[in-house]
């Protein structure tokens, strides 16, 4: 009987660990999103150190963190997500898109926000931005920094080597594999 008692105690205790871990995960995510969209890199990288997950999102085919960095042009970031393990050829829907049609990966989304950079001077974007309905406080911020340009090529390059490395691997593991 003591036996079972223990049994039953014990196995109590580890349903309320992993319920705290469920809910500790979640709540990792929710700081880990808020960071990366608020453009906080300190925060951000503290919250990948204590165990968030580098691919959270804003909803199951949402954007996810690294979509937020890259957005933002923040180079340091999106650097932290990689090395985290964030994946760089996920496709995400922002919030308010109805179909997966504009569903985008971070890379191509850098790139857009390159060209944007380069091409319009520092001075006119926050105009341009918000006539296209972008009023984000951290997406004004970096797109109006004069070094927005050097950020986001960063961003790219980043994207890029880590995107050619992610398929350069899931090819050998699949031809390992037949």
């Amino acid at each position: 009987m003591k036996t079972k008692s223990l049994f039953l105690f014990a196995l109590a205790l580890s349903l309320i660990a992993i319920t705290a871990c469920k809910q500790n995960q979640g709540s990792l995510r929710a700081s880990l999103m808020a960071a990366v969209r608020a453009d906080n890199t300190s925060a951000a990288v503290r919250l990948l150190q204590s165990g968030a997950d580098p691919n959270s999102r804003t909803s199951s085919n949402g954007w996810s963190a690294l979509h937020y960095a890259v957005r933002n042009g923040n180079a340091q970031i999106v650097e932290a997500l990689l090395k985290a393990g964030a994946d760089p050829n996920y496709a995400g829907t922002m919030e308010g898109q109805a179909s997966s049609a504009v569903s985008l990966q971070p890379l191509p989304l850098a790139e857009a926000a390159l060209d944007f950079a380069s091409q319009v001077p520092a001075s006119h974007t926050g105009d341009l931005l918000r006539q296209a309905g972008l009023n984000d406080p951290a997406l004004l911020k970096s797109m109006s920094d004069a070094q927005a340009s050097v950020r986001y090529q960063r961003v790219v390059d980043d994207l890029a080597r880590s995107s050619r490395e992610s398929m350069a691997a899931a090819t050998y593991k699949h031809s390992v594999v037949d």
